[in-house]
């Protein structure tokens, strides 16, 4: 009933406005017509009525055009002793022009509405689709967990009850089973997160950055003393976002940079500066870098650049951080050169940041 109201108050709007530059026009045709006795501009006053008529109501709206193209001809005033003069052919091809401006005016208006509802129509279904296939992820994600962990308990019993009764070859098969479903384990999980990021979404709240940043360097205490990380940052602000998230989002990052290390002990930085109206972080290290061939496919989900030998991991860190940082209209991207390092930076808009 809302709507209804509104759009009735609309359409009154428009009458009126349409009316009143109606009004406005034959006023003027008639001072420059009768009074100045010239018609040099008379066509121009009728045009801003017939392109937003058509504008507003299609091809209902050509009733302006056509009317005023009739007026037009009829206020032309012609001497009682010339049948046709050269301004009555004038006034008669601004009649036929305006008509005409009316005619494209109203055809590009009804393609133009025809193509914004088939564009809303697409968005709704890609939202719907992408809507179910995150509520799949998560259902699908959530159910599997159980099952994997019934296949990871009776393989470690059977290993325990029957262990003197197996041979070598059997014993390797259970520990192929039981590091198998580990792992489906554990990309299950990272998939639940990575869905759980608009199904689950928090509301966003003030927070401070720098507190953060701090509980996940706390998650990470273990890999920091083992690498021997060095880790520093600038003053970071505070900011409305989702505490969980942004948690997640440095400590995948600072998890990446303490990952793919060299030999030497990483050394790892968090900066932050304010660029144009969005504040842009960074987070840069020492590690063994990137080439610039794979920047485009480094979020990608599933994306790996290395074996699972070489470093452990299920591809889906890096677009859970993109994920995040889209959330918040912000973009995520990375600058590397082999051997050199990475700086990995995210932006987040000012209109979060507390003044």
């Amino acid at each position: 009933m809302d709507d209804k109201n509104v759009k009735f108050k609309e359409e009154r709007i428009r009458i009126l406005i349409i009316s009143a530059l109606l009004i406005i026009s034959c006023l003027l045709i008639y001072y420059f017509e009768v009074i100045l006795r010239t018609s040099i501009l008379v066509a121009h006053f009728f045009y801003f009525p017939s392109i937003l008529a058509c504008l507003w109501w299609k091809k209902k709206g050509l009733i302006i055009p056509l009317f005023l193209a009739l007026i037009l001809i009829i206020f032309n005033i012609v001497p009682e002793d010339q049948f046709f003069t050269l301004e009555t052919l004038n006034n008669f091809m601004r009649a036929i022009s305006l008509f005409i401006v009316g005619v494209v005016v109203s055809f590009l208006s009804e393609h133009i509405s025809k193509r914004e509802i088939e564009f809303s129509e697409i968005m709704e279904d890609l939202k719907r689709s992408n809507e179910d296939l995150q509520q799949f992820a998560y259902v699908a994600s959530h159910d599997l967990q159980e099952p994997l962990r019934a296949i990871v308990s009776f393989s470690q019993l059977l290993e325990d009850r029957y262990h003197n009764k197996i041979d070598n070859d059997g014993k390797e098969f259970i520990q192929f089973i039981t590091e198998g479903a580990r792992k489906m384990n554990t990309l299950i999980k990272d998939l639940l997160s990575y869905s759980r990021i608009t199904t689950h979404a928090k509301p966003s709240k003030l927070n401070n950055i720098e507190k953060i940043l701090k509980n996940a360097l706390y998650n990470l205490q273990e890999a920091i003393k083992e690498s021997g990380a060095v880790i520093t940052y600038d003053k970071l602000p505070i900011i409305k976002v989702d505490k969980t998230q942004f948690t997640q989002l440095f400590q995948n990052l600072l998890s990446n940079a303490i990952k793919f290390r060299r030999e030497e002990p990483p050394k790892i930085h968090i900066g932050v500066r304010k660029r144009n109206d969005e504040l842009l972080f960074s987070i840069k290290d020492n590690g063994i870098g990137i080439d610039s061939k794979f920047f485009d496919k480094l979020f990608n989900i599933f994306y790996r650049l290395h074996t699972k030998e070489e470093y452990p991991g299920t591809g889906i860190g890096l677009p859970i951080c993109k994920k995040i940082v889209q959330r918040y209209g912000g973009k995520i991207w990375v600058e590397s050169e082999i051997g050199k390092g990475s700086t990995f930076y995210f932006t987040v808009i000012t209109e979060m940041i507390k003044d």
